[in-house]
């Protein structure tokens, strides 16, 4: 936080201009970039900016549609995919939702190399893995949730991710756009940019320094989130875990029988322990998970954590005790 400060209590000259502090602030805005590109596994020239991750899903999906693709996504993707998927289907384009199984994997479909394919590296919510897809149409790779904890082992033509996924400044994100032959920039434009320039030269600052230091820790969490499933299973009773053990390590979803997620939240939070629940899109206002339900999971009861990298052995072995004893007074 010290850093962001400082980073936000300096003015920044337009890296676009000539004069000698636009020139600097150009040269470490390059030298971001090529950090990023680095650790991405991604070459620079492949990276662009935004000032809001969420419009990256507009510009990566409907960047790579022609005239002729068929869009296909799957109903566990993210809310903004929808939007987007909505937005193209009003405007006459033929579109697919693919469905998922109890584990969230999507089947076989058919898509052609003229046609465009979202594809989820991991979900958000239950942390699973996606498989690698299996077709010859484009695809647009969301990342915003695997972040640098998975990157994508397919090709792909486009991919977005989140700062937040690493822990570092909300309102940045990075599309990587391939092969610029293969997209155009769907939004209303004069000139040759390929996305908008309104981001924070901060907070991309901040976020390049954020990524570092979140792979520099370490990292115990895949043993912390088996700790959790371990006891939950032997200590709880009708709790259902939509969590695979395979997923990432910082997400985990479950279901309790016989209590409302939004006490069990409560009761937890009076304890200190913040968890989630509802929609991991809409959490704000408590939605049901419509990942849960398009994976046949129980939404009643859900309960989501978010593991970070600082959350140690004792806080899980409270948060254990403590998630047993909630659920034992909200039953009675």
């Amino acid at each position: 936080m010290a850093l962001l400060n400082q980073f936000f209590s300096k003015g920044w000259a337009d890296p676009n201009k000539l004069n000698n502090n636009s020139r600097q602030t150009a040269i470490l805005l390059q030298q971001v970039r090529e950090k990023f590109a680095e650790l991405l596994k991604v070459r620079p020239d492949e990276l662009e900016f935004l000032g809001e991750s969420d419009l990256g899903f507009q510009l990566g999906i409907s960047g790579l549609l022609k005239a002729e693709s068929e869009l296909f996504y799957s109903s566990i993707d993210r809310q903004r995919v929808f939007a987007v998927a909505s937005n193209e289907e009003n405007k006459g384009r033929q579109v697919t939702c693919l469905p998922v199984d109890n584990n969230g994997q999507i089947g076989a479909f058919s898509a052609t190399a003229k046609d465009v394919v979202v594809w989820q590296v991991a979900n958000g919510e239950s942390g699973n893995i996606q498989t690698k897809p299996a077709t010859d149409g484009a695809i647009f790779a969301d990342c915003t949730a695997s972040g640098i904890d998975l990157l994508p082992t397919f090709d792909y033509q486009t991919a977005l991710f989140d700062s937040a996924s690493w822990q570092g400044p909300a309102g940045f994100g990075i599309l990587v756009i391939k092969q610029a032959k293969d997209w155009r920039n769907p939004l209303p434009h004069n000139d040759h940019t390929r996305v908008p320039g309104g981001f924070s030269i901060p907070l991309a600052i901040a976020s390049s320094v954020a990524l570092e230091a979140y792979l520099a820790d370490s990292d115990i969490r895949a043993n912390l989130k088996e700790q959790i499933i371990n006891f939950i299973k032997s200590e709880i009773s009708d709790v259902d875990i939509a969590s695979s053990l395979n997923g990432l390590s910082k997400f985990l979803s479950f279901s309790v029988s016989g209590v409302e997620a939004d006490r069990l939240l409560l009761s937890l939070e009076d304890l200190g322990f913040a968890v989630d629940s509802g929609s991991a899109c809409k959490s704000a206002d408590m939605q049901p998970s419509h990942v849960l339900a398009a994976m046949g999971r129980p939404i009643a009861g859900n309960i989501r954590l978010t593991l970070h990298k600082d959350i140690t052995e004792q806080m899980v072995r409270e948060f254990c005790q403590s998630l047993k004893s909630c659920v034992e007074k909200l039953r009675k």
